[in-house]
C-alpha cells in the first residue's frame, strides 16, 4: 500500500499529464491542417508537413521528457487492489528543470496559436527568449562560481580603503567598550 502523498501526487501528475494533452493535441493539429490549408503554390504536402514538423520538434521533445519523466506507472494486482510501480517525478514542482520544459511547451503552443489565428510562423521566434534566458542564467553562474574577474580587484580595492575611515571614526563610546572588553576576565565553562 502505497503512502498518501505518492497517491496524491499520482493524481496530481496524472491530472497536469492529462490536461496538457487536452491543450497541446488540438492545437497542433489545428496548427496542422491550416499549413496544409494555406501552403503556397508549388508547396507539396511532405514539404509542408517536414516544416511543421521542424517547426514543432522543440515542443514535441519536451512533451515526450515530461511525458516519460512524470507518468506513473500503477500496476492493478489479480485481486483488483492499484499497486504503485512508479510515481513519477513531481510536475507541480515551482522550479527546476522541469519547469523551463513547461515554458518551450507553452510558447511553443502560443506560436501554434499563432499560426492557427494569424497563418503567419513569425510567431516562432518567440522560441529565441529560451537561449537567451539559458544564456543569462549561466552568466549569472558564472559570476556566482568564478568571481568578476577584474570587478573583484575593485572591490577589494574599495574595502580596504574603506576599512581604514572606519578605524579612525570609532567613538569614544566604542574604544572604552572594546578597552573594557579586553580587560575583562573571560570565564571557561565546562
Amino acid at each position: 500500500m502505497a503512502g498518501k502523498a505518492s497517491k496524491k501526487q499520482v493524481q496530481t501528475n496524472t491530472r497536469i499529464l492529462g490536461n496538457l494533452y487536452k491543450a497541446s493535441v488540438p492545437i497542433l493539429l489545428l496548427s496542422l491542417a491550416r499549413a496544409l490549408y494555406s501552403r503556397g503554390t508549388g508547396a507539396t504536402y511532405t514539404g509542408t508537413m517536414l516544416k511543421w514538423m521542424l517547426i514543432n520538434v522543440p515542443l514535441l521533445g519536451c512533451l515526450y521528457t515530461v511525458e516519460v519523466s512524470g507518468r506513473p506507472h500503477v500496476v492493478v494486482d489479480a485481486n483488483g487492489s492499484r499497486k504503485i510501480v512508479k510515481e513519477g517525478l513531481d510536475l507541480s514542482q515551482t522550479d527546476g528543470l522541469l519547469q523551463y520544459l513547461f515554458d518551450v511547451i507553452y510558447l511553443s503552443l502560443f506560436a501554434n496559436c499563432g499560426r492557427i489565428l494569424f497563418n503567419t510562423n513569425k510567431l516562432w521566434y518567440i522560441l529565441w527568449i529560451v537561449p537567451c534566458y539559458a544564456a543569462y542564467k549561466l552568466y549569472g553562474l558564472k559570476q556566482q562560481f568564478f568571481g568578476g574577474g577584474s570587478n573583484n580587484k575593485k572591490q577589494e580595492s574599495s574595502k580596504a580603503s574603506s576599512s581604514a575611515p572606519a578605524a579612525e571614526t570609532k567613538s569614544k563610546r566604542q574604544m572604552k567598550r572594546e578597552k573594557k572588553g579586553e580587560n575583562q576576565v573571560k570565564y571557561k565553562y565546562r
